[in-house]
């Protein structure tokens, strides 16, 4: 059994289909239920109970814990679909108790949050089988559109989904923003402030007046080129969402890094999380063979499905 190709018709966000290509998240929220029971583990009483409510305000059932070892006593003693966890704690820290959770028969999905961490320390956190991370602080709509994907994945491994992907091509995400690099830099700036994660993601890949990968661009990019004139040693994105006067009227190839790795159709998907971990990346073009984009991979959907093969495999599950 195969799910369905589908069109995505975002309006002005631009699509292309390769061949039986799909938007994993439409397709899984319309084949499993919605178990959303969360556990925050974090030391800072205040945060977590602010970040409960606001979660159980968006149908989260959510439990609290104030280090590691308190965590892993309700991992035993309940189910959780995800657990949130910060990296720095006392008694018991983050990475120790992502080790423990990991240890665990059915074990749920981890999302790393915390104020310290590096793209180093997020990328040992995925190797180690966090499910992503993000950092303090953090929008609440960026943290929900997590939690809602990490319970989908949890989904997956309870039933094991009845389809295989094995190249760049079958995991693609076609329904993403295409930006050129002639746009202005304000057009970017504004991609990455509506929240579209499936869209924009933390990188944005450009594209010329002819499709073909041209650069890529973050938000840190935006935020140094505002800083650097400026003379600000710190400036956050969040700062800079509330006075966008202060951004140039430069063009988007004015920023983008040129140097933007990509992979083709037919790469295994063995070989793209490898380069996306080499590189430190977490978002990769899927190009043809004259460098047009016809989509993007990002490196948690790789990694869950090559856990998902072995662990079925494994398991001896038949298709």
């Amino acid at each position: 059994m195969k799910p369905p190709a589908m069109r995505v018709d975002m309006g002005r966000f631009k699509t292309r289909s390769f061949g039986e290509a799909i938007v994993m998240e439409d397709v899984l929220a319309e084949s499993f239920p919605q178990t959303r029971r969360v556990l925050l583990v974090d030391d800072e009483d205040r945060f977590v109970a602010q970040l409960g409510k606001l979660l159980e305000k968006r149908n989260f059932q959510v439990a609290t814990a104030g280090d590691g070892r308190q965590a892993m006593a309700l991992i035993d003693a309940q189910t959780f679909d995800v657990v949130v966890l910060d990296l720095r704690m006392p008694v018991m820290d983050g990475m120790t108790a992502l080790s423990r959770i990991q240890e665990k028969n059915s074990a749920p999905a981890v999302i790393m949050l915390t104020g310290h961490a590096t793209l180093e320390t997020g990328i040992e956190a995925i190797r180690q089988g966090a499910f992503d991370y993000l950092m303090k602080p953090c929008g609440i709509e960026d943290l929900v559109a997590k939690l809602d994907l990490a319970c989908t994945v949890g989904q997956i491994r309870r039933r094991p989904i009845l389809w295989s992907r094995s190249l760049a091509g079958e995991l693609i995400l076609n329904a993403f923003r295409r930006i050129e690099d002639t746009d202005p830099l304000l057009e970017a700036f504004s991609i990455f402030n509506h929240r579209l994660l499936m869209m924009a993601g933390e990188t944005l890949f450009i594209v010329d007046k002819n499709d073909r990968l041209a650069g890529h661009l973050s938000k840190q990019d935006i935020v140094d080129c505002v800083a650097r004139p400026r003379e600000r040693k710190t400036l956050t994105w969040t700062e800079l969402s509330a006075n966008p006067q202060w951004l140039p009227d430069m063009k988007v190839r004015e920023v983008m890094h040129p140097d933007t790795v990509s992979v083709e159709p037919a790469t295994p998907l063995k070989r793209v999380a490898a380069i996306m971990i080499e590189k430190g990346i977490r978002t990769l073009p899927v190009t043809d063979e004259d460098r047009r984009v016809i989509g993007v991979i990002r490196l948690r959907d790789v990694l869950v499905y090559l856990d998902g093969a072995q662990s079925w495999a494994d398991e001896g599950v038949e298709e």
